[in-house]
């Protein structure tokens, strides 16, 4: 045990103070009585007229020093310590990434049970105790740095709140470790639903990774169909990520800028996906948004968006000899005006397009403007094929364009590899080498995959249409919105008009955000919540508005798998334990007011 403060030790001259007052006769009363009396107590006057007398046992005199010495071992701040050690410097990690939005119990989540704890371990602290909180999901931030208060730490703890961001308190531990360097001890905990790699940091880990069930809306994209007289309607594509060990069968709402158009019924069996479609949609709006009716244990991945775009924005040539397959994936992007030829000749000669699709063939010369997707492409103007391969299963891999279709395999009869440029990022892989390919070759934007449909069973799969609308938002940049979509955490640049007024963006929360206008402004980082955000810009007194989507990482926050924990690692349920030690002054000021009730009690039966 230790104690904060020393001076008030100086009050321990009180204790002779109330033994001389009770050493102090008091001042005599006169009272009238008989002359006889005088005689027999003449001994006791004489000894009256003595300042002092003989100090006596007298309980209230006891109490009241037992009293005054608790007063001051209660205002030294006694402090039981834990385990021989007292830190005066703690660091209190909190996660608040997007899986700690699931329910811990069944009244709390893990964020909330994580700030009770981490209030809990602040009043074990002692009051000289310097306490710095961090919260940490994609980036970690300081809350309150080096303070001693407890109801301010208190306080801050309380007004934490979680993100839709992926990560993990591991993003913390790089910070940390640079603050404890500067001390020679010091407590860190950190407080979060994942292990931590924590190097040589010492710190506690306090894991409250839970079993939990969870479905997940991963994606809405959409398409146009049209009837036999010309009239539009939309198709809805949808998945369901099914988290639980059961099948389960859940309502699906599909919602039109607010207003329900259709609820349908799917059944997701167990650990899987499921996708979804709605038909014939009429909706001309400008947010549609999916939902999943059931309740489960995380909630903010329960929607997903879709922004449409305005009919007609884009102009796409499609130069090929017959593929219906991409020309149907390609028709129902409903913002796209397709054209379609099968003689290279028409390429560059009267119009112009925003993007370019060869399809088994490569121009001699390539336009002057548009970007360009070629389709099993032989050598030439820039592509150079490494080699063929037969009966293979090629893999999409994690890329910006293959969001949602990751991971998944299918088969092809015939395809080619090719080499790489430097200024690619592979996204088709055949295990050996690239069989796809996109990236930005000086002003324009290229993509390649070195396969025929019609060669393999791709078209035929839930994920094509899914690929194509993720190609075709990559490679259409217009208007102020350079995507479609982006994930919680991103950096987005908007293309404002110079001649414009200021850039305003509006959260899903309605919280603005007003950038300069500029060509490309700075970025816009207030991406935490996921949902549909709003652009506008006022040019010439015309305002323009554009709505993106800001998707919640399904991949890496809604399903996860619980994880051995490292050794200094405490797990959910079992710990209880959490202390800095224990503040005995709370206990001594319950002690003096029993010694007062004592005393007062005493006194009332003497006199």
């Amino acid at each position: 045990m230790t104690v904060s403060n020393w001076w008030p030790l100086a009050l321990l001259v009180l204790i002779p103070v109330i033994i001389l007052l009770y050493m102090l006769k008091q001042k005599a009363k006169e009272y009238p009585f008989s002359s006889s009396m005088l005689w027999r107590e003449i001994y006791n006057n004489i000894e009256a007229t003595k300042p002092w007398e003989k100090l006596k046992k007298n309980l209230l005199m006891i109490l009241q020093i037992v009293t005054v010495l608790l007063l001051i071992f209660a205002l030294m701040a006694p402090y039981l310590k834990r385990g021989g050690r007292r830190f005066d410097n703690v660091i209190l990690v909190i996660d608040t990434s997007a899986s700690m939005g699931i329910r811990y119990n069944e009244d709390r989540t893990r964020l909330e049970e994580a700030i009770e704890r981490a209030c809990d371990y602040v009043d074990t602290l002692s009051e000289t105790a310097q306490v710095t909180i961090l919260t940490s999901d994609q980036e970690a931030g300081i809350v309150k740095s080096n303070v001693t208060d407890k109801s301010d730490l208190r306080k801050a703890l309380r007004e934490i709140q979680g993100t839709d961001l992926k990560g993990d308190a591991g993003t913390a531990v790089s910070v940390v470790q640079s603050m404890a360097n500067q001390w020679e001890q010091y407590e860190a905990v950190f407080l979060t639903d994942t292990p931590v790699e924590l190097g040589s940091l010492e710190a506690q880990v306090i894991n409250l990774y839970t079993d939990y069930q969870n479905l997940s809306m991963d994606y809405i994209g959409y398409g146009t169909e049209y009837d036999e007289a010309g009239n539009p309607s939309l198709t809805v594509i949808g998945k369901i990520t099914n988290g639980t060990a059961s099948d389960v069968v859940t309502d699906v709402n599909l919602y039109g800028d607010d207003t329900l158009l259709m609820v349908q019924s799917v059944q997701v069996p167990a650990a899987s996906s499921q996708f979804f479609y709605f038909q014939q949609v009429d909706f001309n709006g400008n947010v549609l948004m999916a939902e999943i009716n059931n309740k489960d244990d995380l909630e903010a991945d329960n929607r997903a968006y879709a922004a449409r775009k305005g009919q007609g924005q884009e102009r796409v040539l499609l130069v090929t000899n017959d593929n219906m397959f991409l020309e149907k994936a390609i028709v129902n992007v409903s913002w796209v005006d397709l054209y379609k030829t099968n003689q290279l000749s028409a390429v560059g000669k009267d119009e112009e397009f925003d993007l370019y699709i060869f399809d088994g063939m490569v121009p001699d010369t390539l336009p002057e403007e548009g970007n360009i997707i070629y389709m099993n492409p032989p050598p030439g103007n820039g592509i150079t094929v490494s080699g063929s391969i037969t009966s293979v299963n090629l893999e999409f891999l994690e890329t910006e364009i293959t969001r949602y279709v990751s991971g998944f395999h299918f088969g092809v009869s015939a395809a080619r590899e090719f080499e790489r440029p430097v200024w690619a990022d592979n996204f088709i892989s055949s295990g050996s080498g690239c069989v796809g390919y996109f990236g930005i070759d000086g002003q324009r934007r290229v993509a390649v995959l070195g396969f025929d449909l019609h060669d393999s069973d791709l078209a035929l799969q839930a994920e094509f249409p899914i690929l194509v609308s993720n190609l075709m938002d990559y490679m259409m940049v217009s208007g102020m919105v350079s995507e479609d979509y982006y994930e919680t955490g991103d950096k987005i640049v908007f293309n404002g008009n110079l001649n414009g007024s200021d850039i305003r963006i509006q959260n899903p929360e309605g919280i603005a955000t007003t950038l300069a206008a500029a060509v490309e402004t700075s970025a816009y980082t207030d991406t935490g919540r996921a949902g549909i955000y709003s652009v506008s810009q006022t040019v010439n007194e015309v305002e323009n508005t554009e709505h993106f989507v800001v998707r919640f990482p399904v991949e890496q926050e809604s399903h996860q798998n619980g994880e051995k924990t490292e050794e200094n690692e405490t797990v959910g349920e079992d710990d209880k334990n959490l202390s800095g030690g224990r503040d005995l002054r709370n206990l001594i000021i319950i002690l003096i007011l029993i010694a007062l009730a004592v005393e007062w009690f005493v006194y009332v039966r003497q006199h």
